[in-house]
């Protein structure tokens, strides 16, 4: 025999009061869904998405903001505004090597810097036979201290060759070792200058030659051409023996 439960007999007389799915299928009925799973609402047809409005960051900065008030006696602070550094490229050694020498050509120009002697075409050196250019180049810088200078300006060709022969054996007598010819540039000659040409004759093929061991033009500051220093040895060199 199958189990008996106590129940009322009015209870199934009366029925279930609460029924809160009765009209559910009436209310579905008046709601359809397009292809996509869109939502339509009833009575309308189809309906647009939701979509919200989308507020800007200065919109919602704004509107944070409305109910602040600003101070008084305020200082505006701006941004400092920064430059752009341009970055320098360095010139190439060619580059420095042509500035270089474009400056010296204007302080020549400019009278700044004066004009190397070996430069000028009155320069001259020697002798030609058996020469140091090393010894020529310090010579010409001012390498050795002058030790006596022999004036020949007012003289004639003959009178300077008797006075550059005794200077000189008087500087051998002395142990002199660098003097100095002051014979002018000779601008004022016809032709070319006399007592320029005698001296480096003179040099060259005098008696004392073989004490010479270098001669050349004075640099700038000390004459230049004008004046030609010789550098003189202790002893004459021996001539070469020939075979």
């Amino acid at each position: 025999m199958s189990p008996t439960y106590p129940y009322k007999q009015d209870s199934l007389k009366q029925g279930l009061t609460c029924r809160p799915f009765e009209h559910l299928a009436e209310k579905l009925a008046g709601f359809s869904k397009s292809p996509q799973g869109e939502t339509l609402h009833p009575k309308k047809g189809k309906s647009t998405p939701c979509a919200c409005k989308q507020e800007s960051d200065t919109e919602l900065f704004l509107k944070a903001m409305k109910d602040v008030t600003p101070l008084k006696d305020r200082k505006v602070i701006t941004q400092p505004h920064f430059k752009k550094s341009k970055t320098k490229t360095q010139p190439s050694p060619l580059d420095q090597d042509l500035q270089e020498a474009i400056q010296e050509l204007k302080d020549l120009v400019q009278g700044k810097r004066p004009l190397p002697v070996e430069h000028i075409p009155e320069y001259m050196d020697g002798p030609r036979i058996n020469s140091d250019r090393r010894l020529l180049r310090r010579l010409r810088s001012g390498g050795f201290a002058i030790q006596a200078y022999c004036e020949l300006h007012g003289l004639t060709a003959y009178e300077a060759l008797k006075v550059c022969d005794g200077f000189l054996a008087d500087s051998l007598m002395s142990n002199r070792r660098c003097i100095a010819y002051i014979h002018g540039r000779g601008r004022s000659s016809p032709g070319k200058p006399v007592l320029k040409e005698m001296v480096k004759n003179f040099l060259n093929r005098g008696r004392f030659r073989r004490y010479i061991m270098a001669y050349c033009s004075a640099p700038s500051w000390d004459g230049g051409p004008g004046v030609t220093y010789v550098l003189l040895r202790k002893r004459p060199v021996k001539k070469a023996k020939r075979r």
